[in-house]
């Protein structure tokens, strides 16, 4: 399993990347998901988030070597996203009444409940810096809790700017249209810190194996 946990991390920043660009190609294209156009800053985040939210704390729980203090927090992560994303899914695309409201709630809940399990296990996790996983996944916390504020602040934005019209024609993403040159730039450097992370995660895996 150490094998498929390496080769995951290494891959990553490629798989967030082909996810990015096949959801660009498919929502500016001339039949596209609701939502509306999408930018490429925002291509990257929901390929970052889909993917590095949803997937990769599975891999790191799979490793055999994982200390048993990240065990808890992975685990409340993941139920947290996957209950708020098969709804978020059906909201948008079936029922077509989500609200970024709903999604800042859902954020500051999941920011107090990793934090209560991370103060709960710190003396764990502390204990583990050092070790190739205890470092790898510490800096994966962090960064979980980086970019959850991150989408707190994406989702105030997006209520300040969508207009009443851009919300009764369903419109969740932001487009390459000058109104969203600000939301665009300060998602793209939000991306950068968090494509930087997976690839000095992969590099810091590849270094490990030499």
């Amino acid at each position: 399993m150490e094998y498929v946990f390496n080769f995951c991390l290494i891959v990553w920043p490629l798989l967030v990347s082909a996810l990015a660009f096949s959801f660009n190609r498919k929502q500016n294209s001339q039949d596209p998901w609701t939502g509306g156009p999408i930018s490429w800053p925002k291509s990257f985040w929901l390929a970052y988030t889909v993917s590095t939210w949803f997937l990769l704390p599975i891999i790191f729980l799979l490793h055999p070597n994982l200390p048993s203090g990240f065990h808890a927090v992975f685990i409340v992560h993941l139920l947290s996203w996957w209950i708020r994303g098969p709804l978020e899914l059906f909201m948008i695309y079936k029922w077509f009444n989500w609200s970024p409201r709903y999604g800042i709630s859902h954020d500051i809940f999941h920011l107090a409940l990793c934090g209560y399990f991370l103060s709960q296990n710190w003396s764990e996790i502390q204990a583990s810096l050092g070790t190739p996983i205890g470092n790898l996944a510490t800096v994966f916390c962090l960064i979980i809790i980086f970019t959850t504020c991150a989408e707190i602040l994406f989702a105030a934005l997006f209520l300040r700017f969508r207009s009443q019209q851009e919300e009764k024609e369903l419109i969740y993403f932001a487009s390459d249209d000058p109104k969203w040159i600000f939301i665009n730039r300060v998602t793209l450097s939000v991306v950068l810190v968090a494509m930087s992370h997976l690839i000095l995660q992969s590099l810091y895996v590849l270094k490990g194996l030499l």
